[in-house]
Protein backbone atom coordinates (compact mmCIF):
# COMPACT_ATOMS: atom_id res chain seq x y z
CA UNK A 1 0.00 0.00 0.00
CA UNK A 2 2.75 2.18 0.59
CA UNK A 3 4.10 1.83 -2.39
CA UNK A 4 1.15 2.23 -4.75
CA UNK A 5 1.22 5.97 -2.36
CA UNK A 6 4.85 6.66 -2.86
CA UNK A 7 4.25 5.98 -6.56
CA UNK A 8 1.11 8.09 -6.92
CA UNK A 9 2.67 10.95 -5.15
CA UNK A 10 6.35 10.38 -7.27
CA UNK A 11 3.53 10.53 -11.13
CA UNK A 12 1.76 13.79 -9.09
CA UNK A 13 5.43 15.36 -8.54
CA UNK A 14 5.94 14.85 -11.96
CA UNK A 15 3.34 15.46 -13.10
CA UNK A 16 3.25 18.88 -11.94
CA UNK A 17 6.33 20.05 -13.29
CA UNK A 18 5.15 19.74 -16.97
CA UNK A 19 2.49 22.33 -19.41
CA UNK A 20 -0.69 21.61 -20.42
CA UNK A 21 -0.88 19.50 -23.57
CA UNK A 22 0.12 21.43 -26.57
CA UNK A 23 -2.01 21.06 -30.15
CA UNK A 24 -0.65 17.60 -30.80
CA UNK A 25 -1.81 16.00 -27.78
CA UNK A 26 1.54 15.95 -25.89
CA UNK A 27 2.83 17.19 -22.88
CA UNK A 28 5.76 19.45 -22.74
CA UNK A 29 8.60 20.32 -19.95
CA UNK A 30 8.78 24.17 -20.63
CA UNK A 31 6.36 26.43 -22.40
CA UNK A 32 8.52 27.20 -25.16
CA UNK A 33 9.01 24.20 -25.94
CA UNK A 34 6.35 23.07 -28.71
CA UNK A 35 5.34 19.56 -30.59
CA UNK A 36 4.16 20.62 -34.32
CA UNK A 37 3.24 16.81 -34.68
CA UNK A 38 4.10 13.10 -33.76
CA UNK A 39 4.11 9.74 -35.12
CA UNK A 40 2.59 6.77 -33.14
CA UNK A 41 2.91 2.61 -33.93
CA UNK A 42 0.14 0.30 -34.24
CA UNK A 43 -0.31 0.63 -30.44
CA UNK A 44 -0.71 3.83 -30.32
CA UNK A 45 2.70 5.09 -29.10
CA UNK A 46 4.75 7.83 -30.61
CA UNK A 47 7.53 6.68 -32.00
CA UNK A 48 8.80 10.42 -33.43
CA UNK A 49 7.62 13.65 -33.04
CA UNK A 50 8.47 17.22 -34.48
CA UNK A 51 9.77 19.85 -31.98
CA UNK A 52 10.35 23.17 -32.36
CA UNK A 53 12.13 26.08 -29.91
CA UNK A 54 9.61 29.17 -29.29
CA UNK A 55 12.73 30.80 -27.91
CA UNK A 56 13.82 34.80 -28.16
CA UNK A 57 16.98 36.54 -28.02
CA UNK A 58 18.60 39.41 -25.98
CA UNK A 59 20.49 41.13 -27.35
CA UNK A 60 18.38 40.55 -30.34
CA UNK A 61 21.04 40.31 -33.17
CA UNK A 62 22.19 37.18 -31.15
CA UNK A 63 20.01 35.36 -33.33
CA UNK A 64 21.68 36.32 -36.44
CA UNK A 65 24.49 34.22 -35.51
CA UNK A 66 22.40 31.15 -35.91
CA UNK A 67 20.97 29.51 -39.34
CA UNK A 68 17.35 29.49 -37.00
CA UNK A 69 15.66 27.02 -39.46
CA UNK A 70 18.70 24.25 -38.63
CA UNK A 71 18.51 25.03 -35.33
CA UNK A 72 14.52 23.80 -35.02
CA UNK A 73 13.60 27.45 -33.82
CA UNK A 74 11.70 28.99 -37.07
CA UNK A 75 10.66 25.47 -37.94
CA UNK A 76 9.75 22.10 -36.52
CA UNK A 77 12.09 19.00 -36.54
CA UNK A 78 11.89 15.35 -36.09
CA UNK A 79 13.40 13.64 -33.12
CA UNK A 80 14.44 10.70 -35.02
CA UNK A 81 16.64 13.05 -37.39
CA UNK A 82 17.68 15.56 -34.70
CA UNK A 83 17.87 14.49 -31.16
CA UNK A 84 20.43 17.14 -30.14
CA UNK A 85 20.89 21.11 -31.09
CA UNK A 86 23.24 23.29 -30.30
CA UNK A 87 23.19 26.69 -30.68
CA UNK A 88 26.58 28.10 -31.28
CA UNK A 89 26.89 32.06 -31.03
CA UNK A 90 30.75 32.35 -31.92
CA UNK A 91 30.78 30.25 -34.75
CA UNK A 92 31.75 33.01 -37.05
CA UNK A 93 33.74 35.21 -34.65
CA UNK A 94 36.91 34.96 -35.75
CA UNK A 95 35.50 35.40 -39.81
CA UNK A 96 33.25 38.40 -38.72
CA UNK A 97 36.20 40.25 -36.90
CA UNK A 98 39.10 39.89 -40.33
CA UNK A 99 35.98 40.67 -42.29
CA UNK A 100 34.24 44.05 -40.45
CA UNK A 101 37.21 44.88 -38.23
CA UNK A 102 34.63 43.76 -35.31
CA UNK A 103 32.79 41.42 -33.71
CA UNK A 104 30.94 40.26 -30.66
CA UNK A 105 31.91 37.25 -28.67
CA UNK A 106 28.78 35.66 -26.72
CA UNK A 107 28.70 34.10 -23.24
CA UNK A 108 27.61 31.42 -22.81
CA UNK A 109 28.96 30.45 -26.44
CA UNK A 110 26.98 27.16 -27.13
CA UNK A 111 23.63 26.33 -25.42
CA UNK A 112 22.95 22.69 -26.03
CA UNK A 113 19.12 21.27 -26.29
CA UNK A 114 18.74 17.70 -26.21
CA UNK A 115 14.88 16.37 -26.45
CA UNK A 116 13.68 13.08 -25.49
CA UNK A 117 10.08 11.42 -25.33
CA UNK A 118 8.57 9.39 -22.16
CA UNK A 119 5.68 7.43 -23.83
CA UNK A 120 4.27 6.21 -20.05
CA UNK A 121 3.84 9.89 -19.05
CA UNK A 122 2.55 11.42 -22.96
CA UNK A 123 5.70 14.26 -22.23
CA UNK A 124 8.05 15.47 -23.86
CA UNK A 125 11.39 17.03 -22.25
CA UNK A 126 13.99 19.29 -22.98
CA UNK A 127 17.16 19.13 -21.34
CA UNK A 128 19.49 22.69 -21.52
CA UNK A 129 22.91 22.77 -21.08
CA UNK A 130 24.29 25.44 -19.01
CA UNK A 131 20.88 25.26 -16.58
CA UNK A 132 18.88 28.29 -16.34
CA UNK A 133 20.31 30.24 -19.01
CA UNK A 134 16.88 30.00 -21.03
CA UNK A 135 14.16 31.24 -18.64
CA UNK A 136 10.69 29.50 -18.38
CA UNK A 137 9.15 31.91 -21.29
CA UNK A 138 11.87 31.45 -23.78
CA UNK A 139 14.09 34.14 -23.14
CA UNK A 140 18.01 33.56 -23.97
CA UNK A 141 19.75 36.40 -22.51
CA UNK A 142 23.47 36.50 -23.61
CA UNK A 143 26.32 38.79 -22.30
CA UNK A 144 28.70 39.89 -24.50
CA UNK A 145 32.09 42.13 -25.23
CA UNK A 146 33.01 43.54 -28.17
CA UNK A 147 36.30 43.18 -29.83
CA UNK A 148 37.67 45.06 -32.68
CA UNK A 149 40.63 44.35 -35.67
CA UNK A 150 42.35 47.70 -35.88
CA UNK A 151 44.40 47.17 -38.78
CA UNK A 152 41.27 45.84 -40.67
CA UNK A 153 39.20 48.92 -39.33
CA UNK A 154 42.20 51.52 -40.97
CA UNK A 155 42.14 48.83 -44.03
CA UNK A 156 38.02 49.62 -44.53
CA UNK A 157 38.88 53.46 -43.53
CA UNK A 158 41.32 53.43 -46.62
CA UNK A 159 39.62 51.81 -48.88
CA UNK A 160 36.54 53.85 -48.62
CA UNK A 161 38.97 57.45 -48.76
CA UNK A 162 41.28 56.51 -51.59
CA UNK A 163 41.48 53.10 -52.90
CA UNK A 164 44.72 51.62 -54.36
CA UNK A 165 44.95 49.18 -56.58
CA UNK A 166 46.90 45.80 -55.75
CA UNK A 167 49.23 43.84 -57.21
CA UNK A 168 50.61 46.08 -59.40
CA UNK A 169 53.58 44.37 -61.12
CA UNK A 170 57.03 46.10 -61.27
CA UNK A 171 58.54 46.64 -65.01
CA UNK A 172 62.17 47.59 -66.10
CA UNK A 173 63.26 51.48 -66.16
CA UNK A 174 62.86 52.12 -69.79
CA UNK A 175 58.83 51.27 -69.28
CA UNK A 176 59.05 53.39 -66.59
CA UNK A 177 56.51 56.07 -68.38
CA UNK A 178 54.16 53.59 -69.99
CA UNK A 179 53.35 51.49 -66.41
CA UNK A 180 52.80 54.82 -64.71
CA UNK A 181 50.37 55.99 -66.92
CA UNK A 182 48.64 52.62 -67.04
CA UNK A 183 48.42 52.21 -62.68
CA UNK A 184 47.46 56.14 -62.85
CA UNK A 185 44.33 54.97 -64.99
CA UNK A 186 43.38 52.17 -62.77
CA UNK A 187 44.11 54.30 -59.52
CA UNK A 188 41.59 56.35 -60.91
CA UNK A 189 39.04 54.46 -62.09
CA UNK A 190 39.04 52.91 -58.82
CA UNK A 191 38.85 55.51 -57.27
CA UNK A 192 36.00 56.84 -59.68
CA UNK A 193 34.10 53.62 -58.81
CA UNK A 194 34.05 54.40 -54.67
CA UNK A 195 30.80 57.20 -55.03
CA UNK A 196 28.97 55.40 -57.67
CA UNK A 197 28.89 51.98 -55.80
CA UNK A 198 27.86 53.49 -52.42
CA UNK A 199 24.87 55.52 -54.52
CA UNK A 200 23.94 52.24 -56.33
CA UNK A 201 24.08 50.79 -52.91
CA UNK A 202 21.79 53.62 -50.94
CA UNK A 203 19.57 53.74 -53.94
CA UNK A 204 18.99 49.98 -54.28
CA UNK A 205 19.52 48.31 -51.08
CA UNK A 206 19.39 51.51 -49.02
CA UNK A 207 15.15 50.67 -48.46
CA UNK A 208 15.60 47.19 -47.64
CA UNK A 209 18.23 48.15 -44.98
CA UNK A 210 16.62 50.56 -43.65
CA UNK A 211 13.81 48.02 -43.19
CA UNK A 212 16.39 45.56 -41.38
CA UNK A 213 17.33 47.88 -38.50
CA UNK A 214 13.11 49.37 -38.53
CA UNK A 215 12.28 45.71 -37.66
CA UNK A 216 15.29 45.25 -35.45
CA UNK A 217 13.85 48.84 -33.55
CA UNK A 218 10.56 47.20 -32.90
CA UNK A 219 11.98 43.60 -31.74
CA UNK A 220 14.48 45.66 -29.06
CA UNK A 221 10.66 48.19 -28.21
CA UNK A 222 8.82 44.70 -28.00
CA UNK A 223 11.57 43.77 -25.02
CA UNK A 224 11.06 47.57 -23.15
CA UNK A 225 14.41 47.93 -24.45
CA UNK A 226 16.08 50.27 -26.21
CA UNK A 227 17.79 51.08 -29.52
CA UNK A 228 19.05 54.08 -31.21
CA UNK A 229 20.22 54.47 -34.73
CA UNK A 230 22.83 56.94 -35.85
CA UNK A 231 25.34 56.69 -39.03
CA UNK A 232 25.79 54.28 -41.44
CA UNK A 233 28.92 53.50 -42.84
CA UNK A 234 29.61 51.90 -46.20
CA UNK A 235 33.30 50.72 -47.14
CA UNK A 236 34.10 49.89 -51.09
CA UNK A 237 36.63 47.67 -52.22
CA UNK A 238 37.50 46.84 -55.65
CA UNK A 239 36.37 43.55 -56.81
CA UNK A 240 37.33 43.62 -60.83
CA UNK A 241 36.55 45.94 -63.95
CA UNK A 242 33.64 47.97 -62.69
CA UNK A 243 33.00 45.46 -59.61
CA UNK A 244 33.04 46.39 -55.98
CA UNK A 245 32.37 44.94 -52.90
CA UNK A 246 30.36 47.18 -50.68
CA UNK A 247 30.44 46.82 -47.13
CA UNK A 248 27.91 48.15 -44.53
CA UNK A 249 28.09 48.95 -41.05
CA UNK A 250 25.61 51.02 -38.23
CA UNK A 251 26.37 52.82 -35.28
CA UNK A 252 24.11 52.58 -32.67
CA UNK A 253 23.16 52.61 -29.10
CA UNK A 254 21.26 50.14 -27.02
CA UNK A 255 20.50 49.22 -23.61
CA UNK A 256 18.04 48.04 -20.83
CA UNK A 257 16.52 51.73 -20.81
CA UNK A 258 17.94 55.20 -21.74
CA UNK A 259 19.93 55.86 -18.84
CA UNK A 260 22.06 52.69 -19.37
CA UNK A 261 23.01 52.72 -23.12
CA UNK A 262 26.00 51.17 -24.99
CA UNK A 263 27.84 52.16 -28.06
CA UNK A 264 27.65 49.02 -30.58
CA UNK A 265 28.33 48.27 -34.04
CA UNK A 266 26.04 46.13 -36.36
CA UNK A 267 26.58 44.62 -39.79
CA UNK A 268 23.94 45.61 -42.82
CA UNK A 269 25.97 43.19 -45.08
CA UNK A 270 28.18 43.17 -47.82
CA UNK A 271 26.87 43.87 -51.78
CA UNK A 272 28.66 43.12 -54.68
CA UNK A 273 28.33 45.70 -57.30
CA UNK A 274 28.44 46.18 -61.10
CA UNK A 275 28.40 50.13 -62.01
CA UNK A 276 28.15 49.43 -65.42
CA UNK A 277 25.30 47.25 -65.31
CA UNK A 278 23.92 49.27 -62.37
CA UNK A 279 23.21 46.10 -60.68
CA UNK A 280 23.46 44.74 -57.04
CA UNK A 281 23.97 41.74 -55.69
CA UNK A 282 23.93 40.45 -51.85
CA UNK A 283 27.31 39.03 -51.30
CA UNK A 284 27.37 37.41 -47.64
CA UNK A 285 24.49 35.90 -45.40
CA UNK A 286 23.75 39.04 -43.65
CA UNK A 287 23.10 40.92 -47.13
CA UNK A 288 20.75 37.79 -48.45
CA UNK A 289 19.35 38.02 -44.87
CA UNK A 290 18.61 41.67 -45.53
CA UNK A 291 17.42 41.18 -48.98
CA UNK A 292 14.86 38.17 -48.20
CA UNK A 293 16.64 35.31 -50.05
Amino acid sequence: MKKVIYYATFVLLLSGCYTPLNNSGVATTKPWLEISGRKNDFEGKQYDSCYRFNVRFWPQEAADTLNLQESCITSCCWRSDKEEVTLDFNKNFEKDLARYGYARKYTPGKITLKVNHANWLNTTRVTVSPKNVISNTGLIKLSYKTYDNPARIAQLEKQAQAPTVKNTVSTPARTTQTTTKKTTSATTNVKNLNSPAKTLVQRVAGAKIDSYFYDMNKRYNKQGAVFLLSERLLYVQPAGENLAIVSCTAKARTGIDAEHLNAATFPCGQWLVDTSAEQVTPYDKRAQLIWGI
